[in-house]
């Protein structure tokens, strides 16, 4: 039983870094393709895109977020 639940851990582990490298050469770093939305509670919305200061701060925190898988 602990062999097969190490060869599980062994595929998981494998595929979770296949996957992790694919996202990792898929990413684009080009400025202006990402824009970022924000909609307050009154219903309005915000827009910016990612290559200004601001748009560019709320992509990394997005960004960080899908890595931790939130």
């Amino acid at each position: 039983m602990k062999r097969l639940f190490r060869g599980l851990l062994l595929v998981g582990a494998l595929a979770g870094a296949v996957v992790m490298v694919k996202s990792y050469l898929q990413r684009t770093d080009s400025p202006g393709e990402e824009a970022v939305r924000i909609v307050f509670d009154d219903g309005s919305t915000r827009s910016l895109a990612s290559n200004t200061v601001e748009g560019q701060e709320f992509t990394d925190i997005a960004h960080k977020v899908l890595e931790i898988g939130v």
